[in-house]
């Protein structure tokens, strides 16, 4: 089910909705931790952070079916199963983060804007967001460096 679409494998094409809907995810719950904001951004936070999930875990599987297709070796090998590694990680940062969103489209339902919860979960929105960040940048980095220089000759710095 996770292989391919039209003859093209699935994983490098439904990697890009996880690139851009985490980080939008992220966007979202910062925007959530500003009181003018919050009312506006309940919504598409946990709209857009249910999307970064099922699409974090689409990548997932279909990158787990990709690597048992190339069955790569050495220093690409390597590198492949570190980005796994680094993925399943993020997969559980990003579950943990939208079930913040959920509680925080829920509290602001039933509680004030400047209540302690709201601004509980906020913090906690906050803090998911640059543990989130950090996580998708450290996957996005090495499973580049997997398909583009995965011996490490290359200096693109040129």
């Amino acid at each position: 089910m996770f292989d391919e679409i039209d003859g093209l494998p699935l994983h490098p094409l439904v990697v890009h909705a996880a690139v851009v809907l985490v980080p939008l995810a992220m966007l979202l719950g910062v925007l959530f931790a500003v009181p003018r904001m919050r009312a506006w951004a309940r919504m598409p936070l946990l709209l857009v952070t249910l999307a970064a999930a099922a699409s974090t875990y689409v990548a997932k599987l279909s990158g787990e079916n990709f690597k048992e297709v190339l069955q790569l070796g050495g220093p690409a090998g390597a590198l492949i199963e570190e980005h796994e590694a680094r993925a399943n990680l993020l997969l559980i940062l990003v579950l943990g983060f939208a079930v913040v969103a959920a509680a925080a489209f829920v509290v602001t339902r039933t509680s004030t804007a400047n209540s302690p919860v709201v601004l509980a979960v906020a913090a906690v929105l906050v803090m998911g967001a640059v543990a989130v960040g950090v996580q998708v940048y450290r996957v996005g980095d090495i499973g580049s460096r997997a398909v583009w220089n995965p011996t490490g000759d290359t200096d693109f710095s040129r």
